[in-house]
């Protein structure tokens, strides 16, 4: 017999604590989510380091287009030349040229063929990025469609804002002809699409620009802006 009332259970017994791992449900939960925050955050990564390599592209060109002028400054108002023309003529390239200009000796150029005159998105190694409008470099002796004038100097370009300096560089030289160009395929020298289906382009007064290339070059409607008498 009972001397003292027992408490009645409120309850069913209490289940006995739950181990601390995962079950394999829950493992593929969540390797399942993991895989749907990849795929929509790596676009968005990929369009930010893109938009970062543009970005460093152009400042890298503006820094050459200045470099530029303060290259005609020391050089009584003289365009550098490139490996067209330069020893021919017994000048530097531009590449070598500029270095001073650009915190670096004569010696110390290829440390910017790695460096600045490289874009980020352009993939190959030890290439010249950036090509020189040959252009700026031609004499009266040179043979582009029967035109002798010259534009050695920066004052005796027409329209310093419309006429390209530099441009991006799809060759292995560190210029681009467009002197040459009669047609489409003549211009496999430039780099046409290189950020987002634009090149970047730097001008004889000193600022950049992402365009289209059609932009630049289309004979049929008269649009060049390499050539510094027709540019607009």
């Amino acid at each position: 017999m009972r001397t003292q009332l027992e408490p009645i259970p409120d309850g069913p017994p209490a289940r006995a604590a739950r181990s601390g791992g995962f079950t394999l449900i829950e493992l593929l939960v969540v390797i399942a989510i993991l895989a749907v925050l990849a795929a929509l955050l790596l676009p968005a990564l990929a369009r930010a380091r893109d938009a970062a390599r543009a970005t460093q592209c152009l400042g890298q060109l503006r820094q050459l287009g200045l470099a530029v002028r303060l290259y005609a400054d020391e050089h009584d108002d003289i365009f550098p030349r490139s490996q067209h023309s330069a020893a021919t003529h017994r000048e530097l390239p531009w590449g070598r040229a500029l270095a001073p200009q650009l915190g670096a000796t004569t010696a110390q150029w290829t440390n910017l063929l790695a460096g600045l005159y490289h874009c980020p998105a352009d993939r190959r190694v030890n290439a010249w990025s950036y090509g020189l409008n040959v252009y700026f470099e031609l004499g009266p002796e040179d043979d582009y469609f029967g035109n002798p004038a010259t534009w050695r100097r920066v004052t005796q370009v027409p329209r310093p804002s419309a006429t390209i300096l530099f441009a991006e560089n799809a060759g292995t030289a560190d210029h681009i002809m467009p002197n040459y160009w009669a047609s489409e395929g003549d211009t496999g020298d430039v780099a046409k699409e290189r950020h987002g289906g634009r090149g970047h382009y730097n001008f004889v007064d000193g600022h950049v620009k992402a365009r289209r290339f059609p932009d630049t070059w289309v004979p049929s409607l008269t649009v060049d802006a390499w050539h510094p008498l027709r540019a607009r």
